[in-house]
């Protein structure tokens, strides 16, 4: 009851109803279309203007033939109110990929334009102009669709006094022009939204964006972690042993949580993957806003699969899937594979390869909440040498610091934190202390007083340091987006400034969701403000990513030569 169903969120309510009436209408077609005279292919981008026919609204659309050898779409407002978020790639990629030249244009044929990419000119992918979709080919096989339900849906932002109508999942229009709040806010979710008496100001209305990303052919789909789930990813509308939810990603400090269920956990990584006999493909929804996916599966031979996959006379069965997200913008990149480990490199050039852990890392580790001072972590110590169980890692929670107070010690239960480590570091063992991101409002306190002067909180919307509630009572959250924050918190993890901390000492980053025990869903709320002015509705997933990579930053760099950190975050995404 802590945490929303799709129900009690507004946009996950339109997205659903958007589809439900495409579905409901035999005969509707996407209002969104190619501008033909717009289109241009040059230096490895194809792009365009599309419109929304309906209401004229125009967007940018993109599509990059990379050199990792995939696809990247990007679409966006041409004209917005205010910009829309677009900073997530600045934290999950590696670098902005570079484009290929390494692509042949087909002749051009009415209503459609096809470019064949990659070294050998197996992949292609066709853009049909009017409905707007796409399909990506291997070998002529189709095997990613955009829109080819015709979901896409890209809310604009808009004026509070002209918004159009709206649909929600129950197939309402509601129209919504400002003549009373309690029609537009309260009861459509549109301008404000409350959960458990909490209320979300929503100051740009709905911003929601929407797509549809089938896998023709494909019986099963995996990833999009982090759920109590199954591998294969489960239906969400419908079939046997379906949720009646959609997957949901968003961070959150989610305790007890109900197994078997698709609701949100601590970590978000919008990683799809599609795989079956003699082919793989993936997509990577790069957006940090709340999102939600709907999956569903049928037979069906729309494009002539059973020819082309060796399927006789029965129809292969074909995934497909429905995103959306509350804010941002479409920026989905493409795998083709064609196998799973084309794809796992690929994705790694894009965001980075997994860390050479160091050998203790993944050796055995002694941790509970909680120790009570240092004689019992040495008695603890001293248990496993005599009973001759190795071990190599032995972990400190909360109660070790000085009433919560992050990178300090409790003087009384551990009076001499350096002498502790340098025992057990002499028997090639290490020590891992919990480091939240919440810190206490004392300006008694070091690292609370620095951030404080150096104006480096999130903020409430009136412009006042955000004061929430978590392990120290009254806490405020450092802006890990604001680059500033990033290099004063690595700097705090230096010998000098972490007092009593060696070289035998590594990291625990928990709690990093941000988890705030009386915030909706005890997280932050979403109309908190960070650097550059954006909401935290906009980044909500990434915090605990720039948290965890701010603290691996900080270990890196206390010791010269720099030498490999060991941080565990709860909370994670892309990168």
């Amino acid at each position: 009851q802590d945490f929303k169903t799709c129900a009690d969120s507004s946009f996950c309510r339109r997205a659903r109803g958007y589809a439900d009436n495409v579905l409901a209408n035999p005969s509707f077609v996407s209002p969104y279309l190619l501008v033909k005279e717009t289109i241009v292919i040059k230096d490895g981008i194809l792009s365009g203007d599309i419109i929304n026919k309906e209401n004229k609204i125009l967007f940018t659309f993109e599509v990059s033939f990379l050199e990792i050898g995939t696809a990247r779409i990007r679409i966006n407002e041409k004209h917005p109110l205010k910009p829309r978020y677009d900073n997530v790639k600045n934290f999950a990629l590696v670098k902005e990929p570079s484009t290929t030249l390494e692509y042949t244009e087909h002749p051009s044929q009415d209503g459609l334009t096809s470019i064949s990419f990659g070294k050998d000119r197996k992949q292609k992918i066709v853009v049909y102009h009017s409905p707007f979709r796409v399909e990506f080919l291997v070998d002529d096989v189709p095997t990613i669709l955009l829109n080819d339900r015709g979901f896409f849906n890209f809310e604009h932002m808009r004026k509070k006094e002209s918004s159009p109508a709206l649909v929600d999942q129950n197939d309402q229009a509601s129209k919504v022009d400002g003549d009373t709040e309690e029609k537009e806010g309260k009861e459509e979710g549109l301008w404000e939204e409350t959960f458990n008496g909490r209320t979300d100001t929503k100051p740009n209305g709905p911003e929601s964006i929407g797509l549809d990303i089938s896998f023709p052919g494909f019986a099963h789909v995996y990833g999009i972690p982090e759920h109590a789930s199954t591998f294969s990813l489960k239906e969400t509308r419908g079939g046997d042993g379906a949720y009646k939810e959609p997957y949901r990603l968003y961070n959150l400090d989610v305790f007890e949580y109900d197994l078997d269920n698709p609701m949100a956990l601590y970590g978000s990584i919008p990683f799809m993957m599609a795989h079956r006999r003699g082919a793989t493909a993936a997509v990577l929804w790069l957006n940090a806003a709340e999102t939600w996916i709907d999956i569903t599966k049928n037979k069906e031979d729309k494009h002539g699969l059973s020819k082309f996959l060796n399927f006789g006379k029965s129809a292969p069965t074909s995934t497909h899937t429905h995103w959306f997200s509350e804010s941002g913008i479409v920026d989905v990149f493409v795998f083709l594979g064609p196998s799973s480990s084309d794809i796992f490199h690929q994705y790694g050039l894009l965001t980075g390869f997994t860390a050479l852990p160091q050998y203790f890392a993944i050796s055995y580790h002694q941790c509970r909440w909680n120790y009570l001072d240092q004689n019992d972590v040495i008695e603890v110590d001293e248990g496993f040498d005599k009973h001759e169980i190795p071990y190599d890692v032995i972990w400190l929670d909360i109660e070790h610091t000085d009433g919560k107070r992050y990178m300090t010690w409790d003087n009384v239960k551990f009076p001499d934190p350096v002498g502790m480590q340098n025992s057990i570091g002499q028997k090639g063992r290490k020590m891992v202390t919990i480091v939240d991101p919440h810190l206490k409002r004392d300006d008694n306190y070091y690292v609370y007083k620095e951030a404080s002067d150096l104006d480096l909180f999130t903020k409430e919307p009136d412009g006042r340091v955000y004061d929430g509630w978590c392990w120290p009572g009254s806490s405020s959250w450092p802006d890990f987006t604001n680059p500033s924050t990033r290099e004063w918190w690595s700097k705090k993890i230096a010998f000098d400034q972490y007092k009593g901390s060696t070289g035998f000492l590594f990291v625990w980053n928990d709690m990093n969701e941000p988890s705030v025990f009386n915030g909706p869903e005890i997280t932050m709320p979403k109309d908190i403000i960070h650097h550059g002015g954006w909401e935290h509705r906009d980044l909500h997933n990434i915090y605990g990513l720039l948290f965890h990579a701010s603290t691996a930053v900080g270990l890196s760099n206390r010791k010269i030569p720099s030498s490999r950190p060991f941080v565990l975050s709860r909370a994670f995404f892309a990168g």
